[in-house]
């Protein structure tokens, strides 16, 4: 009897491990790619797009009060209408920044929010016909 609730236990416990290892992997929400001896960090947010985040960054600026998914809203306030694709951590001139890429109706977009103030630190755009409207492409 001892014996039967000690490999009952162990099975669901086991059962339980496996499952929820498959329900993380298969989710897909973060995957780390290599880049040289460092690994970037992208994950899906919640909001529906995607945040990418080198560790190395992250360690370097520390905490930031203003997050990813605040630098979105920041340019979707900005541009009404605009659906944010990519938010990743960058460093622009010593300092954090998230370098936002999104899209309206006018075409792409591209806008640098700094990580420490929330303002809107470098943007450009492209028209849908290709024409650039300012702003630099790294």
């Amino acid at each position: 009897m001892r014996k039967t609730k000690v490999f009952t236990l162990l099975g669901g416990g086991l059962l339980l491990s496996v499952t929820a290892g498959a329900a993380l992997a298969s989710a897909g929400q973060a995957e780390q790619e290599p880049q040289g001896r460092q690994a970037t960090v992208r994950a899906a947010s919640p909001a529906g797009f995607e945040i990418e985040i080198d560790p190395e960054l992250d360690a370097q600026f520390g905490p930031r009060p203003v997050n990813a998914v605040q630098a979105a809203g920041i340019i979707t306030d900005n541009r009404p209408g605009a659906r944010v694709i990519k938010v990743e951590l960058d460093e622009e001139g010593g300092r954090a920044v998230w370098e936002v890429e999104a899209q309206d109706g006018a075409g792409d977009i591209e806008a640098l929010v700094d990580a420490f103030t929330g303002q809107i630190v470098g943007q450009g755009s492209e028209d849908v016909e290709g024409a650039g409207q300012g702003g630099d492409d790294d």
